[in-house]
């Protein structure tokens, strides 16, 4: 009788063990990490199509050498409700953002290709009010996608461009 109920406790533990661990929430991602992508493209390459992508900000510090670009803070009227129900948003709240971006050098270790990691911190800061000033909030992740999509995609353009002319000659 014992080793049954022990047995039935065992099970009931593990059990409670594994929904646990299934129903827990990611934890939030932090707000200084940045993200990233790999192209396989010359350093030069992907320096250009960086700086054409980000040719709409105002770009206040440009290192070439070090692979950094800045941005200048740029306000905007922003709520997180926006998306969720258009019609209902009772006041959009004042937020500003910049962006850092980082390109690093690097090798494709299996083929010795040259390979370049693109890294983008968003930094998007609401305004409290005067005795709070400016607050760091997540962001949406959807500019910095967007900014690495566009990086890929100027890099495809490129090299299609190159294709064709290469063909003609």
């Amino acid at each position: 009788m014992k080793k049954v109920s022990i047995k039935i406790i065992a099970v009931f533990v593990v059990l409670m063990g594994l929904s646990a661990c299934a129903s827990s929430k990611a934890p939030p991602r932090p707000l200084d990490l940045p993200f990233s992508r790999v192209y396989t493209a010359s350093y030069d390459e992907v320096w250009n199509a960086t700086v054409n992508v980000l040719e709409t900000y105002t770009i206040i510090e440009a290192s070439r050498e070090s692979g950094v670009l800045k941005t200048d803070y740029s306000s905007e009227w922003y709520s997180s409700a926006l998306y969720v129900d258009p019609d209902k948003v009772d006041r959009l709240d004042q937020v500003r953002n910049k962006l850092s971006v980082k390109l690093s050098k690097g090798l494709v270790s299996q083929t010795g290709q040259n390979a370049v990691r693109v890294q983008i911190v968003k930094q998007l800061e609401e305004y409290g009010n005067l005795v709070t000033d400016w607050q760091p909030i997540p962001t949406d992740q959807a500019e910095e996608n967007v900014i690495l999509y566009r990086i890929g995609q100027r890099l495809r353009i490129a090299r299609a461009i190159k294709r064709e002319r290469d063909k003609k000659n």
